[in-house]
């Protein structure tokens, strides 16, 4: 494929794009608590992959872990907008890490990716879009400016097609919440499947990170009980245990 120079590739040309969220709305997404929660999320994920094939709807690729991806349109005014939820793709990880860039970014600078893999992911770009890598350079200043312009305004979020899902949800984690007054700090209910929020192991709070087992491997009686938030693992980054965790 000819490679283009910056004046020859518009921004919406480019197949595969930087996708900047504006600050206001970091942690207000589909598998957040105030969406779906992780168990429903990872449930409409498999559903979607079932129904579109395990190939990335961006590039096309096969054999790569996949992820559900947010596609939102921004409706805005001068000081205001609405966010609205328009689909979730399944794209590769490679894909997805391009669309959030600024976030692999930093996680390149924290060390927690290698260089060739951040060298990879800026080859990712231009292979798909066909471009130079001044194409990308220019699209991410471009993406930062909007995000910045974006990030100083007042946003609503429109969950779309989704809405039925997220109040279904919603009234799920408030029964789950009424017959458990006592969850106090250690039971989470916010995000919809209840991981403990405090380590079993140190004590401590917020570090605990959720662990996907293998569904494959599940009866169909432990499937339904972890998608609906009863169980699951977790890895504690701060005494680097893994636990099993049960309601």
């Amino acid at each position: 494929m000819k490679k283009q120079g910056t004046k020859s590739v518009a921004r919406r040309t480019l197949k595969l794009r930087i996708e900047l969220i504006p600050k206001p709305l970091w942690q207000h997404n589909l598998r957040s608590g105030e969406g779906l929660g992780k168990a429903r999320w990872d449930k409409l994920r498999r559903a979607l992959v079932k129904e579109h094939g395990s190939r990335c709807a961006i590039c096309g690729g096969v054999g790569k872990r996949l992820n559900g991806h947010e596609v939102w349109d921004y409706r805005e005014k001068k000081t205001v907008g609405i966010a609205v939820l328009l689909r979730v793709e399944i794209v590769c990880v490679d894909c997805h890490d391009i669309h959030h860039w600024a976030r692999t970014t930093k996680i390149f600078e924290a060390g927690d990716i290698t260089e060739e893999r951040y060298k990879y992911l800026r080859q990712h770009f231009r292979t798909v879009n066909g471009c130079r890598q001044e194409v990308f350079d220019d699209h991410f200043l471009q993406s930062v400016r909007v995000w910045e312009a974006r990030s100083k305004k007042h946003w609503k979020i429109d969950w779309g097609e989704f809405a039925p899902l997220v109040e279904q949800a919603k009234a799920a984690r408030s029964v789950w919440t009424e017959r458990n007054p006592d969850h106090d700090d250690y039971f989470n209910a916010g995000p919809g499947h209840h991981m403990p929020s405090r380590c079993p192991d140190c004590g401590v709070v917020g570090k605990l990170a959720p662990i996907e087992p293998d569904q494959d491997q599940m009866s169909e009686g432990e499937e339904t009980e972890y998608e609906a938030g009863m169980w699951g693992f977790a890895f504690c980054r701060a005494c680097q245990s893994n636990i099993f965790w049960q309601v």
